[in-house]
């Protein structure tokens, strides 16, 4: 006897759904102007929310050049809600680990790295967030810093 195709049709379609990553919400990067990031300069990323129900994981994308001196990054965060609440955070970026070894996926020594910010976040109103993303490292002008980038996917 012949066993049915359509469910074992099924359980593929399944396990190939599930083997995807959740996709984007929202995603940009920005390049930082000649790779010197000055105090003063903030990245802006503006995002559209209109689903105020499903929780959003946000994640920080750094790009470095080898040349970095430092084996972190302090990143102050000035998130704009559309009713005009403004939420401030301080959120350290470790780009390389204690023996100097960069974090990141790497080719031609620039290296890429994706660093949690907030996980299971709902946005509580629909409108436009503006995240301002500004360097707190004690320099006047950080080197070698190449982009600065926002991810914001949908929670499993």
């Amino acid at each position: 006897m012949r066993k049915p195709l359509i469910p074992l049709l099924s359980v593929i379609a399944l396990l190939s759904v599930a083997g995807c990553g959740p996709a984007d919400f929202y995603a940009n990067t920005q390049p930082v102007s000649r790779g010197l990031w000055p105090t003063d300069r903030f990245y802006r990323f503006e995002v559209r929310v209109e689903d105020t129900i499903n929780p959003f994981n946000i994640h920080l994308q750094v790009r470095n050049d080898g040349r970095y001196e430092y084996s972190n990054l302090w990143l102050f965060i000035r998130t704009n809600s559309p009713t005009g609440a403004v939420l401030r955070d301080t959120v350290e970026c470790l780009l390389a680990n204690e023996e100097g070894k960069w974090l990141g996926r790497g080719s031609g020594g620039r290296y890429n790295i994706e660093i949690p910010y907030r996980y299971m976040v709902r946005f509580p109103n629909s409108g436009t967030y503006t995240f301002e993303i500004q360097q707190g490292m004690r320099t006047q002008e950080l080197e070698y810093i190449t982009d600065i980038g926002l991810r914001i996917r949908k929670a499993n």
